[in-house]
């Protein structure tokens, strides 16, 4: 059996573990047959997450073995029993008053409730998000002692063609780095997003280009008036203007404000309402829908660096400073084709108690029905 019943927990596998690798999978549909690089973007997206996520579970299980393995032998050295080796090596202080109120204000929003109703709850999400950082602690002494590392199987590397061409963008004209991003105005996650991204360009401005991409998802059907207005306001040389001044008054956009947007940038009236009148407009806000449900596009804001998905976990300004930097000098970026070493690796399966706060991550509203998974849950239904 093994030793610390709330860490195994926290390592329970979701997931069969005998995947067979994407490029093996194929179907038949209609007359044509569909496999490997043939199979649609959105599905390859998915299994490549899959895969992903059992390379997480594996890891968990090896270093789970390995934890246990080495808290034996120091047991056997010491003379004591493991019991009492592991109560020693993963000892983490209780939390205080100061750490809940810490923890509580960093994860208000999604907790929505008085501090005193949870209080109690805190104190066993606050103690296994120490047990888990003190865990990863262990692991990379093990590795340093032990020469510990994991060798895991290498999901596809997924690039897909992403289409830029007549879409607004901003930043270089001769980028090396290109980040499209697929957003709903009303999506407070886009809005978060598109200022992240804003000032990581002004870092990577002769190197970096930013493509926006309508995916106008809310059902209220007020984001993609919205969206087709700014088709027009790119049509008179504002586009990015009228981006920046509707997510400025995204909780109160209505059916008015594609116009009363447009009026308050003076944009030419009768232009914007013929434009708005024009076919053309709403297809091309179709066909940045279309490519998006094709690219596996379920939810706003979604990016993609140079082809490559990029879907921010923790932190969107570093781990998309990291990115930039990774497209950029690709002979010097870390690959999960090497050996990853156990502690960089660590559990992190037991997401509920180590949710970021609100400001270091990015959201996301889902297409199924307008909410949020992530932090700011609540701020995705729809007006």
């Amino acid at each position: 059996m093994h030793l610390f019943k709330p860490l195994a927990a926290a390592l329970l596998c979701a997931l069969p573990l005998s995947l067979v690798q994407a490029a093996e999978l194929s179907y038949h549909y209609g007359d044509q047959d569909y496999s490997g690089k043939n199979l649609p973007a959105a599905v390859r997206i998915q299994l490549n997450e899959l895969e992903t996520k059992v390379n997480q579970q594996r890891q968990d299980i090896i270093d789970q073995y390995v934890l246990d393995a080495w808290l034996r032998e120091k047991a056997k050295a010491e003379g004591k029993t493991p019991e009492e080796v592991a109560a020693k090596a993963l000892e983490v202080a209780e939390p205080d008053e100061a750490a809940l109120r810490k923890f509580y204000d960093q994860n208000w929003e999604r907790i929505q409730k008085p501090y005193k109703e949870v209080k109690d709850e805190l104190v066993g999400a606050v103690w296994a998000e120490r047990q888990q950082e003190k865990m990863k602690e262990v692991l990379k002494q093990i590795a340093t002692e032990k020469n510990y590392t994991v060798s895991l199987p290498k999901p596809e590397a997924l690039v897909f063609e992403v289409k830029t061409e007549g879409y607004p963008s901003k930043g270089s004209s001769t980028p090396s780095v290109t980040l499209v991003e697929f957003a709903d105005f009303q999506c407070p996650h886009c809005k978060e997003g598109a200022e992240i991204a804003d000032k990581v360009l002004k870092q990577y401005s002769d190197k970096m280009r930013i493509v926006y991409r309508h995916m106008p998802i809310n059902p209220s059907g007020i984001s993609r008036k919205v969206a087709a207005a700014s088709i027009c306001a790119d049509q008179q040389g504002k586009f990015w203007e009228y981006h920046d001044l509707a997510f400025k008054n995204q909780d109160k956009l209505d059916d008015k404000s594609p116009l009363q947007l447009a009026t308050e940038l003076k944009l030419d009236e009768a232009k914007m309402k013929a434009c708005l009148e024009d076919p053309k407009t709403h297809e091309a806000l179709e066909a940045s829908e279309a490519e998006g449900r094709n690219l596996g596009v379920n939810g706003t804001p979604a990016f993609f660096i140079n082809g490559q998905p990029f879907r921010p976990q923790l932190d969107m300004e570093k781990e998309l400073t990291a990115a930039i930097e990774s497209a950029l000098n690709p002979n010097t970026a870390t690959t999960s084709s090497s050996p990853t070493p156990a502690a960089d690796a660590a559990s992190t399966t037991n997401t509920t108690t180590t949710t970021p706060a609100a400001s270091s991550g990015v959201g996301t509203c889902t297409s199924s029905n307008s909410t949020a998974t992530g932090a700011d849950a609540t701020k995705c239904t729809p007006q």
